[in-house]
């Protein structure tokens, strides 16, 4: 941290660069950073005299964006793709459903970007939260902010350290355990009658739902394919089984 002497005496454009660097660790909630750098940015701009709409008093993740973007134009520089995709253009401040009592448990996902897709579809599609096992990213991964679009900030995200302690909560409290997953003797996702409420357990990329997990599921159902291949894309799948979840709950 520079001395007030040796702040002030900094160019414009360094200060202000400065300024939108220390947003930046507190937007993205970089670890044990956060904290010295609200206290860092809170200095400066007791020093710099900045007006009350450019402090960061009383402001929420998307005014702090906007507060990142002002620095970063007066500093002439760009907007950083981390930070920006923490917000976009439309989104609503509450969302316009209330959320279904559908959760996903995500067990050993390799692909970071899957975890963020799956995330996201869960916000877009109403269902109540995500679980992660295994060595799924955590939401913090910047790739998975990055594919969750902001979402990582609303959605209840629940670690768990052995996958089975987080299935047998939710049959206990009356929830099916419904495995997504490919097989000619598997429900075809259009034919099912779905329950008031469940879990969705979706598998490895490559190696799908475990054995031993899949003996622990309740209800089994899969997407029919048209083509040559005979799976799609995790959080492709899982986006249409969630649309399909939703669809019957609105009609």
């Amino acid at each position: 941290m520079f001395s007030e002497k040796k702040f002030l005496a900094t160019k414009d454009s360094s200060k202000n660069k400065r300024m939108a660097e220390l947003l930046r660790v507190i937007i993205l909630q970089l670890g044990d950073d956060v904290p010295r750098a609200r206290r860092e940015f809170e200095t400066y701009a007791e020093w710099m005299k900045l007006p009350a709409e450019e402090t960061l008093v009383g402001k929420n993740q998307a005014q702090m964006i906007d507060l990142y973007k002002t620095f970063r134009t007066r500093a002439g520089l760009g907007f950083e793709r981390d930070v920006y995709l923490e917000q976009e253009p439309g989104d609503r401040q509450e969302a316009v459903e209330k959320p279904i009592q559908f959760a996903v448990l995500v067990h050993n996902l390799r692909s970071a970007f899957n975890v963020g897709s799956i995330i996201r579809s869960t916000d877009c599609f109403g269902l109540e939260g995500v679980h992660l096992s295994g060595y799924s990213c955590s939401p913090d991964h910047v790739t998975v902010k990055s594919a969750a679009r902001g979402c990582q900030e609303w959605i209840p995200i629940k670690r768990w350290e052995d996958p089975f302690d987080c299935i047998n909560w939710h049959k206990e409290n009356g929830y099916e355990i419904i495995a997504l997953e490919t097989g000619e003797d598997i429900p075809d996702i259009n034919k099912v009658t779905w329950p008031e409420k469940g879990l969705i357990i979706l598998g490895n990329e490559e190696l799908g739902i475990a054995p031993e997990i899949m003996a622990a599921t309740t209800m089994k159902v899969t997407i029919p394919m048209a083509g040559r291949k005979a799976s799609m894309n995790v959080a492709g799948a899982f986006a249409i089984m969630a649309f399909k979840i939703r669809s019957s709950y609105s009609a």
